[in-house]
């Protein structure tokens, strides 16, 4: 394995302010295509949750959702799914009582399927632990990997893309309504301060809406094609220090809309 001095530099998280749940899908179909392309045995992937969380938002329901479906079924004996932080709780009945809600509730249906759920300590010695149990197990390839790299997909023909892009166009045609909707407001307003709050509205939905117009485009793009035209680019270029740092980028990636870690071994 490869060990990165601080992961969370080069890796993704939804949930992010700065950047749309559809630009951090791009980015993580991008790592993944990466780390098949390039031959690695991903032998598993880590799910961490905080269990000092106290209860399981809307957000956190669907960041879990894509993940089943990057991931799919068939690598679902695969998965570890982790609760972390016991070293915070404060009420360990609750703590407890979470912990069995997440496995009863929110984490059966994978553990159905073969998932493996634990606890984190915080130690090195359980992180070995959960890691060494990983790398015994067999390659594995993702669902969104076999739906980039083999099927040559589009981002919202895979089952992760397809989930985002209804909200992307419900979202669209919601900011474009309220635009409208200021625009009138604005022709008859006369009050100064009532214009400026409108302007100043005007002005985040615009960038909304230019957001979601860039997230369509996206979701039609093929993270697979692209970064296989560009690995091969950089090849016929021999730079070869550009793709050692892809490889660095596949051999450890902690994506934090969980956390999910990725464990891999050598190549093919």
């Amino acid at each position: 394995m490869v060990q990165l001095s601080n992961p969370q530099d080069l890796c993704p998280g939804f949930n992010d302010t700065r950047r749309s749940d559809t630009e951090i899908l791009k980015e993580i179909t991008e790592e993944l295509s990466a780390i098949k392309i390039l031959g690695f045995k991903l032998r598993g992937i880590i799910w961490l949750h905080r269990i000092t969380d106290n209860r399981m938002t809307g957000s956190d329901i669907r960041n879990l959702d894509i993940f089943k479906k990057l991931v799919g079924e068939g690598a679902f004996s695969n998965v570890v799914l982790a609760t972390t932080m016991w070293g915070k709780v404060t009420d360990m009945s609750e703590a407890v009582a979470r912990d069995r809600e997440l496995r009863e509730e929110f984490w059966s249906d994978m553990s159905a399927k073969g998932s493996t759920t634990t606890r984190f300590d915080g130690s090195e010695a359980s992180a070995q632990g959960i890691v060494s149990q990983l790398l015994g197990r067999k390659a594995v390839v993702l669902k969104v990997q076999e739906e980039l790299v083999h099927q040559n997909f589009s981002l919202n023909q895979t089952l992760a893309g397809a989930f985002l892009e209804p909200r992307v166009e419900t979202e669209e045609a919601d900011f474009r309504r309220r635009l409208e909707e200021l625009e009138y407001l604005l022709k008859f307003e006369r009050d100064n301060n009532a214009r400026l709050k409108a302007k100043r509205s005007q002005k985040r939905n615009s960038e909304a809406l230019k957001q979601r117009m860039a997230d369509k485009e996206i979701l039609n793009s093929k993270p697979g094609k692209e970064i296989e035209s560009k690995l091969e680019a950089w090849k016929q270029r021999g730079h070869t220090k550009a793709l050692q740092s892809i490889q660095a980028l596949a051999a450890v990636c902690s994506i934090t809309f969980g956390i999910v870690g990725f464990v891999l071994g050598g190549h093919f």
